[in-house]
């Protein structure tokens, strides 16, 4: 072989280093200019997204407090059309706003998907309501009465339920000295775990009445009008999650606490998210768990 074959050979080899090289620094550049427009793309996006919870924010600053509420009806209604404003506004959002949402509200929790645990909650409230001898429970047929509050009175307005119950221990001082005769529902459940569940008085004949059996019987509920059924069912099965929680539960991380703020329930859907809310902070963790 002589000189000129071997530097023509030479320089064949580097003409095609040199073009692979060149194609290797070609695309280097063209894969880091595209991760630099990707990441300005993504830093605009993210900086829209802020700008849009921003102002979700401000056109809904009067119904802030109601943000926990949203959270349940974008879970279970996303579709519907509700009874308050930024229940509406909400679930229109995707779930990244709805998330940004949150997060500037100072809220921990994320917007959640699959309705399969509220069933799994009212399974675990139907065991305590047998466990703690709580009456007769009234959440068959998937609990008709409690969903029909929604599906069928959402738009009813909600006044609260009278104080019309007997206190369980009657001399009670502090009652006596305020002369309060009559304590509501909740009050009552709460009396009944401290005084009968928890054994701090003793009974000799007389047993105190269940809580669930003490409103049916005596608001006729098997003979009065539905909503009213409606009505009662969720200050019931609110009540009884909050007080078994409070006594019971465990503590649970953040990111799985649904907080409580001031919102105060105007109307049956309302009144249906606040208690869906106590059935979640009772037994969600325990449900996603099993």
């Amino acid at each position: 072989m002589s000189l000129a074959d071997i530097i023509q050979i030479i320089i064949g080899v580097l003409s095609l280093v040199a073009t692979i090289a060149v194609s290797f620094l070609i695309y280097w550049l063209q894969s880091r200019h595209e991760k630099e427009i990707q990441k300005l793309q993504c830093e605009k996006e993210r900086i829209a997204l802020q700008e849009k919870a921003r102002l979700f924010l401000i056109d809904n600053q009067e119904e802030r407090d109601y943000l926990p509420w949203c959270i349940i009806a974008a879970n279970l209604y996303p579709l519907e059309k509700h009874t308050r404003k930024i229940y509406s506004e909400y679930c229109r959002c995707s779930e990244e706003l709805q998330n940004e949402i949150l997060n500037q509200a100072g809220y921990k929790i994320k917007q959640f998907t699959g309705k399969y645990w509220l069933q799994g909650c009212i399974d675990k409230l139907q065991q305590d309501i047998e466990k703690y001898n709580l009456g007769r429970d009234y959440l068959y047929d998937g609990a008709k009465y409690f969903h029909r509050s929604y599906d069928r009175y959402r738009e009813l307005e909600w006044n609260g339920t009278p104080n019309i119950f007997e206190p369980i221990n009657k001399e009670n001082r502090l009652m006596m000295i305020l002369n309060v005769a009559q304590i509501s529902i909740g009050e009552y459940i709460d009396e009944y775990f401290y005084y009968f569940v928890d054994k701090k008085m003793d009974f000799d004949k007389e047993t105190p009445i269940p809580p669930i059996d003490y409103v049916w019987e005596y608001q006729s509920l098997a003979h009065t009008r539905e909503e009213t059924v409606c009505m009662w069912m969720m200050e019931l099965v609110e009540n009884i999650a909050t007080i078994i929680n409070n006594k019971f539960g465990e503590d649970v991380d953040c990111q799985f606490f649904l907080e409580y703020t001031d919102a105060q329930a105007e109307t049956y859907e309302d009144k249906y998210y606040e208690t869906v809310q106590a059935l979640y902070n009772a037994y969600y963790t325990s449900v996603v768990a099993s």
